[in-house]
């Protein structure tokens, strides 16, 4: 018997429901999937709490991995093979249908749960490290929010890729964490913020990511040398304002937009394939992933929300 966590109404953790389910057969362009991990997002409260809009009633989720178990017609894909996928709304569930386009081949020495774990964030990641800002070896960058899970991946890839990586968190139980990842570790409500920084990069840092929002945009943007590239890819505190006078005077570009908007096409197999070697060169070794049940849905998003976790985070659909 399938299961899906369902949501009926938007609300508190709650309201998501755990209810066995009718999956049915693969249409065209189409495959059945038997999930062995499912993505567990921030965008997914999001949608829960009605942040976002949504259809209702839903099932949750937008990112999973497992193996075939029926084909439609019209796809390239058979039984048995190791898939996983980043936007196919939906995932929340221990089978689903799910379209062919999205879907990658895993690889013999990538497991499930390292697709998983890796992917949706690990491609977002790639979009800011090597499409949106070229990072190049020896570049000085500050990750705002670095101890959330892209923040995670990011932080630690740059740092492979010879950067080096200064990182905040707003949680000082987090701080030593952040040192685990990061070149340099800063609390956001340091009162000597200002201080620590300008001491680490005199002339500013050359990039910074931004996973924040408005509660550190000002700060990113004071942080960065004049002709930085600050790239606004996550938003937790909520939509940043820029001061567009002073951005055109200090030459800063800005760069940013969906991972779905900017990583499609002929780049997914790029991305996808510079990830994997990422993932088997041990560069996210440091990261352990926290693991929930999916019948645990509602405990995990009150973790978000008490923003308890640190790096990524999934579900397994068996347990």
């Amino acid at each position: 018997m399938a299961h899906a966590i369902r949501l009926y109404e938007h609300g508190e953790p709650s309201v998501l429901t755990w209810e066995s389910v009718d999956v049915g057969e693969p249409g065209l362009g189409e495959v059945r999937l038997r999930q062995r991990a499912i993505g567990l997002n921030f965008v997914d409260t999001m949608f829960r709490d009605g942040t976002f809009p949504l259809d209702l009633p839903a099932v949750l989720g937008i990112e999973g991995s497992g193996t075939v178990e029926a084909v439609g017609a019209g796809t390239e894909f058979e039984i048995g093979d190791r898939v996983a996928y980043f936007y196919a709304p939906g995932s929340y569930a221990t089978r689903r249908i799910v379209p062919v386009a999205p879907l990658v081949r895993l690889p013999d020495d990538i497991s499930e749960d390292q697709a998983v774990t890796f992917l949706g964030k690990g491609l977002t990641a790639w979009m800011g490290l090597r499409l949106l800002h070229q990072l190049e070896a020896g570049q000085t960058i500050l990750v705002q929010g670095a101890t959330g899970a892209t923040g995670t991946i990011v932080s630690l890839w740059a740092k492979a890729l010879g950067a080096r990586v200064i990182g905040t968190t707003g949680s000082p139980e987090k701080l030593e964490t952040l040192a685990a990842v990061t070149d340099h570790a800063i609390l956001t409500g340091d009162e000597t913020f200002d201080v620590k920084l300008k001491a680490l990069a005199p002339d500013g840092v050359d990039a910074v990511y931004e996973f924040v929002g408005k509660a550190t945009i000002a700060r990113s943007v004071g942080a960065l040398r004049d002709g930085g590239r600050l790239l606004t890819i996550g938003a937790a505190s909520g939509t940043a304002e820029l001061d567009e006078a002073l951005i055109a005077t200090r030459r800063i570009s800005v760069a940013g937009g969906s991972t779905v908007r900017n990583v499609r096409g002929e780049l997914i197999g790029q991305a996808v394939g510079e990830l994997f070697d990422a993932v088997r060169a041990g560069a996210f070794s440091r990261i352990q992933a926290t693991r929930y049940p999916l019948r645990a849905a509602a405990q995990a998003h009150e973790d978000v929300r008490a923003r308890r976790l640190t790096g990524p985070s999934y579900f397994v659909a068996s347990e």
